[in-house]
């Protein structure tokens, strides 16, 4: 894409504008792909994540159209060019690709959503992949809103934008995509959570006698070992050590404690940070130096989930039990 929109300022030849109209087919490929992209950055699932191939039936009827102007010779498509009998065809094009952009951009915002309520079931942390997709989302919208913008000031006030056109939105994404992919490749691993299936949902997966003993084996490795203390804990890692599935455990969790995994286990590690406070650890160490011994691996998260299960930051806390 960014070839042709390149090439057809810079190559005066006429057949760049009929390799133009195979070029506009990436507009129909580009949702799928960051939704895929999306899904399998964040997911883990068995076979990995494939669109059906409906998704790319528009690009399909696309590369159709292209084809079928290739009927015509390169002068006779020159003139219907240039004449403008082909704008009611170039028209739908855009519209069609600019209506996939907004549904794929729904479609993967959607998704976000349901991976950081996912995650706080499968983690005891927050990635920095969050920030990361925000981001991504973000920016995509602007892009979004600018072309959505510049096909109705063309279209319909016919007054178009100098600098923001259907061209420069097609040079400004996949400038982008390089940026995503400088930062796929500098990111350590990221841990991907199951994708839950939610026809699948179980209400009474456990028997009472199963309940009593995985409490029970739950409640020596929180309150013995202490294993929430491990920063980089996990559903998988934990159900792992009671020898059960991560589905069995964010089922007890849920069902029984009533809370997630994230909840569950910084719950505990305020818990513990509190007795530390009671102990008077906080008179030789720092608070964040307490707060990564509980097991949170890093400032903010401890502050953010503090103030949640206490209603103050740490330093308030502390400042009012000094004053009582």
């Amino acid at each position: 894409m960014l070839f042709g929109r390149i090439s057809a300022y810079r190559i005066p030849e006429n057949w760049v504008w009929r390799f133009g109209v195979l070029i506009d087919t990436t507009i129909f490929l580009f949702g799928p792909f960051i939704y895929t992209y999306v899904r399998r950055l964040m997911f883990n699932e068995n076979p990995p994540f494939r669109l059906r191939l409906g998704h790319y039936l528009p690009a399909a009827l696309h590369l159709g159209y292209y084809f079928w102007t290739l009927s015509f010779p390169l002068d006779e498509f020159n003139r219907l060019y240039f004449s403008g009998k082909l704008n009611l065809m170039f028209f739908i094009v855009e519209a069609a690709g600019l209506a996939s952009f907004i549904f794929y951009w729904i479609k993967t915002f959607l998704l976000i959503r349901q991976y950081r309520n996912e995650e706080g079931k499968q983690l005891s942390y927050h990635q920095s992949i969050n920030k990361f997709l925000i981001l991504l989302q973000l920016t995509l919208g602007v892009f979004m809103v600018l072309w959505l913008m510049s096909f109705l000031s063309i279209n319909f006030l016919k007054k178009p934008f100098a600098y923001v056109n259907y061209a420069t939105m097609w040079i400004s994404t996949p400038l982008f995509i390089y940026v995503i992919g400088y930062y796929t490749l500098r990111q350590p691993e990221i841990f991907r959570v199951p994708f839950e299936d939610r026809s699948k949902t179980e209400k009474d997966r456990l028997k009472p006698e199963e309940i009593q003993k995985l409490q029970k084996r739950l409640h020596y490795y929180i309150s013995d070992e202490q294993i929430y203390r491990q920063s980089d804990l996990t559903l998988k890692k934990l159900s792992e050590k009671l020898n059960t599935s991560p589905n069995n455990l964010s089922w007890l969790l849920n069902q029984i404690y009533q809370s997630s995994f994230y909840d569950y286990i910084n719950n505990h590690r305020i818990e513990d940070f509190i007795g530390k406070i009671d102990k008077g650890e906080h008179q030789k160490h720092t608070l964040l130096a307490m707060a990564m011994d509980v097991g949170f691996n890093s400032k903010s998260t401890f502050n953010r989930v503090f103030k949640t299960v206490i209603g103050t930051t740490p330093r308030e806390y502390l400042k009012n039990r000094n004053v009582a």
